[in-house]
């Protein structure tokens, strides 16, 4: 079975936010992304899709990530 990129780099986003989080529950995008080594724009764009679709929450601004 072969996967788009969007698909596994959402796969890749959701095991990591089950794996663990930091202390105040937020995950950094920029942080996966590298733990990856996924670019970055793409990977704000998924995590964009799955907070539209209410598998994850977003919170921007200054400290925000996603949970």
């Amino acid at each position: 079975m072969q996967l788009t990129l969007h698909t596994d780099y959402a796969l890749r986003l959701l095991i990591r936010l089950a794996q663990g989080q930091s202390q105040n529950g937020l995950v950094q995008i920029a942080d996966v992304a590298s733990e990856h080594d996924i670019s970055l724009a793409h990977l704000r764009k998924v995590a964009n899709h799955l907070g539209r679709l209410g598998f994850i929450e977003t919170v921007r601004g200054r400290g925000g990530g996603i949970r």
